[in-house]
C-alpha cells in the first residue's frame, strides 16, 4: 500500500510540474514561433534580394520603367482591339530568334531586330544580356555591339493570346531565362478577362535559388489579393484579402476576410453578420485564445490595404500582456517584400520582347 501509495504522489507531482510546463510552453509559444519564423522570413527575404536572378528582374524593371517599354499596343490587355478575332499560340510561333546587330545596323524598323534562325518546339529568344539591362539600346545599333553575344535566353514552353470583343481576353506565358545557359528563373503569367467573370491574373516566379515569389488577383462580385512568398512547399508569407462586391451607388468591394501568415503564424479577420469580427491568431493550426490581435489601418480612404505598401498593420497583444506590431517586428523586411513583388509584378522586358516578336509573326502571316 505504502508503495503504491508512493507511486501515486510521485505522479501527481509529475503531472502538476508537465502541467506548469504546458501552460508556460502555451503562454511563450505564439511568441517565440513569431520571432522565429520572422526571423526566417528576413534570411530568406535577404537571400532574394541578394541573389543574381532577382538583381537581374530588378534591373529589368526599372529599365523597363525608365525608357517606358514598347510593349506591343493590346496584345494583353487589348487597348488595341480589331474587329476580328487575335489567336497566337506556341505552335505558330515557335523557332529560335536571335537578336542580330547586322540586321539591326542594315534595317532600322523596330520589328527585324530578331532573326529566326532555325525550327523548335518551343520558341527560344536570344539576346546579349547587356540589352536586357539597357533597352534604351535595343532598338540601335553601336559598333560595339558587334563583340555582344547573345547569352540571354527565354525559352517559351507555353504562349497563348486571344482577343475577341465579344468573349474577352486571355494571355498565357510560360517561360525560362538563363544567362550563359546558367537558369536564373521560371516565369508563368495567366490573365483573362470578360464580361461574365471580370479579370482575373496569376503571376509566379520561381527563382533558381529555390524560391517563389506569387501575385494572383481576381475581379466579379467577390475579388481576391493574394501575395505570396514560398521556398519549395513551405509558406514563408502570404497575405490574402477577399472581398465582395456591396450594392449601392460605386458598386464597390468591402472587406469580407484578411488573412496574414508568416510561416506557423495565421492571422485571419473575418466579417460577420453586420461588421469585420476582431482577428485570431493561430500557430500551427491551433488558436491562441489569449492573444490579441487588432487591425490598424493606415490609410482608410485605399481600396487595397495591405502590409506590402503601408496601408495596414497589425498590433499584437501577447497572453503575458506585451504589445508590439507586426511592422515593428519585421522591420526593413516589409518594405523589403513589397520591393519584390513590385519588382516580380513589373519585371516584364522580357515578355514584352516575346509579344513583339509574336505580334509580328501574327501581322506578318
Amino acid at each position: 500500500m505504502k508503495t503504491t501509495g508512493l507511486k501515486f504522489l510521485l505522479l501527481f507531482v509529475a503531472a502538476v510540474f508537465m502541467a506548469g510546463c504546458d501552460s508556460e510552453l502555451s503562454t511563450s509559444s505564439l511568441k517565440k514561433t513569431l520571432d522565429n519564423d520572422v526571423q526566417s522570413l528576413t534570411v530568406a527575404i535577404n537571400k532574394i534580394t541578394t541573389s543574381s536572378d532577382f538583381q537581374l528582374m530588378t534591373e529589368m524593371t526599372e529599365a523597363s520603367q525608365n525608357v517606358g517599354m514598347m510593349k506591343t499596343p493590346g496584345i494583353v490587355e487589348g487597348e488595341y482591339m480589331p474587329n476580328d478575332t487575335v489567336l497566337i499560340s506556341l505552335d505558330k510561333i515557335s523557332g529560335i530568334y536571335e537578336y542580330s546587330w547586322k540586321r539591326v545596323k542594315v534595317n532600322s524598323a523596330l520589328l527585324r531586330f530578331f532573326t529566326r534562325t532555325s525550327d523548335n518546339p518551343y520558341m527560344i529568344v536570344r539576346l546579349p544580356v547587356q540589352k536586357v539591362r539597357n533597352p534604351k539600346a535595343m532598338f540601335g545599333f553601336q559598333p560595339a555591339d558587334t563583340l555582344l553575344t547573345n547569352n540571354f535566353e527565354a525559352s517559351v514552353t507555353d504562349y497563348y493570346v486571344f482577343r475577341n470583343k465579344v468573349a474577352g481576353n486571355e494571355y498565357r506565358l510560360t517561360s525560362d531565362f538563363s544567362i550563359d545557359n546558367t537558369k536564373i528563373g521560371t516565369l508563368t503569367e495567366l490573365r483573362t478577362r470578360n464580361k461574365v467573370n471580370g479579370f482575373n491574373s496569376s503571376s509566379v516566379y520561381t527563382l533558381a535559388s529555390g524560391y517563389t515569389v506569387t501575385r494572383t488577383e481576381n475581379s466579379g462580385d467577390t475579388a481576391q489579393s493574394v501575395y505570396a512568398i514560398s521556398e519549395g512547399t513551405k509558406v514563408l508569407y502570404e497575405e490574402k484579402m477577399v472581398s465582395v462586391k456591396v450594392e449601392g451607388p460605386m458598386n464597390r468591394h468591402r472587406e469580407n476576410t484578411y488573412s496574414l501568415t508568416i510561416g506557423d503564424v495565421q492571422i485571419v479577420r473575418q466579417r460577420g453578420p453586420n461588421s469585420l469580427d476582431s482577428a485570431r491568431v493561430y500557430v500551427d493550426g491551433v488558436l491562441q485564445t489569449n492573444a490579441k490581435v487588432e487591425v490598424v489601418i493606415n490609410q482608410p480612404d485605399s481600396l487595397n490595404q495591405c502590409m506590402t505598401d503601408a496601408k495596414r498593420d497589425l498590433q499584437i497583444t501577447f497572453d503575458d500582456g506585451t504589445v508590439t506590431t507586426v511592422r515593428t517586428l519585421m522591420g526593413n523586411t516589409v518594405d523589403e517584400i513589397g520591393k519584390i513583388f513590385r519588382a516580380a509584378r513589373q519585371a516584364s522586358f522580357a515578355t514584352d520582347i516575346i509579344d513583339r516578336i509574336a505580334w509580328n509573326i501574327y501581322t506578318r502571316k
